[in-house]
């Protein structure tokens, strides 16, 4: 057993008796299972193909500490001035993994429609919760380390034919380092319900520490959900993170990922289209500069005729920053009449900067219209000479150019205050 192995199981034989649900034997059992799964797998190394671009070596060498501790008290006022959505009406905060009511604030709901963090369900209603993390929870090592250790998260349900047209604000903070996050959210939609939520992770430390992230999502016949991630992590973070949806008859998850700091990122997202007319959209911008990393595995699974995906992901690097784009698209032999489409554009910045991305399509039917595509380049110098000729400095129009870019990303929320927050957030990201 490796050193960082037997790290993790003395942190876990100490940290189990704090944790939710902890005299519950349903939890007791998960948690096992999870430890027991990590163990056997242990940290994944670039011998492994789905790590062969993306080393956690220095992560392994860590040894953080798992313990829930109560964060120091913070104002509001200090979060609203960095938060992508001040006004929010309905938010949840967590500080360092623990939940902060005095932070958050919920406001009136419509019927049907619940948000609230998992340590605040019963033992018995929160056994719901391991059917929706299940899949979620065994994609990688770190989701099997999140089911050993989770603490806390986010669960948002919404009744059939419930709406919501104001986002919902979810924030992860952390202000401490050498520490394991250890998070998870939950996300139901009933036939023909529709909400949107948001969910923004900001690191305030320079010290290192671990986001461990596993998200599950359920969308019911005919359902909609708009989902937002928006990564802001300290310099020396870690943010680990699967997200697996499952798709049922008519609905849409429209997904939107924004990694705009921290030192490696990796966010494993898959969607299964189960049944017929199932659609989803993934998009996502990743920004990396100095030796930064950011990884994006992605995979959507057409197991039912008649439905449609549309990716597009973007990527802007400089200095030493590197990127990895992994996108799957899997097309089953009865699930004909499948539209599908995957692009992956990327910006370099600089000679230093690389990026190692494979569209892939995977058709085992017949009557299928699927299109792949990829393209790595340098900023366009006409277009960079037209601007100068115009008056603009070099620096003002390569800015221009980078947020033309980047801002394409954001065209397809429908959500008017949401999509111009955005479009805020990352043109302050385009000085690279």
């Amino acid at each position: 057993m490796s050193a960082a192995i037997q790290h993790y199981q003395s942190e876990f034989e100490r940290v189990a008796p704090l944790l939710p649900w902890r005299d519950s034997a349903p939890w007791h059992a998960w948690r096992q299972s999870g430890w027991s799964r990590f163990a056997e797998q242990g940290f994944p190394s670039t011998r492994h193909e789905e790590w062969k671009y993306t080393s956690v070596a220095v992560l392994e060498k860590l040894a953080l500490s798992c313990t829930p501790v109560v964060p120091e008290t913070m104002a509001w006022a200090l979060l609203k001035e960095k938060s992508v959505l001040p006004d929010a009406s309905h938010r949840l905060v967590f500080v360092d993994g623990v939940y902060q009511p005095k932070l958050s604030s919920v406001g009136e709901l419509p019927s049907g429609l619940r948000m609230g963090a998992i340590s605040d369900q019963s033992a018995r209603d929160s056994i719901r919760l391991q059917g929706l993390l299940e899949q979620a929870q065994r994609r990688t090592p770190f989701a099997a380390l999140n089911a050993a250790f989770m603490t806390e998260g986010a669960w948002v349900t919404a009744d059939v034919g419930v709406h919501l047209d104001e986002p919902l604000l979810i924030m992860y903070v952390a202000t401490k380092g050498r520490r394991a996050m250890h998070v998870v959210n939950a996300y139901e939609a009933a036939a023909e319900s529709t909400f949107a939520v948001v969910e923004q992770y900001l690191g305030m430390t320079d010290e290192p520490y671990l986001v461990n992230e596993v998200t599950g999502v359920t969308l019911e016949q005919g359902a909609k959900i708009t989902h937002v991630k928006i990564q802001q992590e300290g310099p020396r973070s870690y943010h680990i993170a699967a997200l697996q949806a499952l798709q049922k008859r008519e609905s849409r998850f429209d997904s939107h990922s924004f990694a705009l700091s921290g030192a490696l990122g990796r966010n494993d997202i898959e969607s299964a289209l189960v049944e017929p007319g199932a659609a989803v959209s993934m998009r996502g911008l990743y920004r990396v500069a100095g030796r930064e990393l950011q990884d994006f595995h992605t995979t959507i699974r057409h197991d039912s005729p008649d439905c449609s995906s549309d990716e597009c992901f973007k990527g802007v690097l400089n200095d030493s920053g590197r990127a990895v784009f992994n996108g799957k698209i899997r097309v089953a032999p009865d699930a004909q009449h499948t539209i599908s489409q995957q692009t992956n554009h990327n910006l370099l910045l600089s000679d230093q900067a690389e990026v190692d991305t494979k569209p892939q399509l995977e058709i085992f039917a017949d009557d299928v219209k699927c299109s792949h595509g990829a393209t790595v380049g340098q900023l366009d110098e006409e277009q960079w000479f037209y601007l100068r000729s115009r008056g603009l400095s070099s620096e003002h129009a390569r800015t221009l150019l980078i947020e033309a870019f980047a801002l394409d990303i954001v065209t397809g929320i429908e959500h008017p205050v949401l999509r111009s927050a955005l479009e805020s957030l990352l043109r302050s990201t385009a000085h690279v």
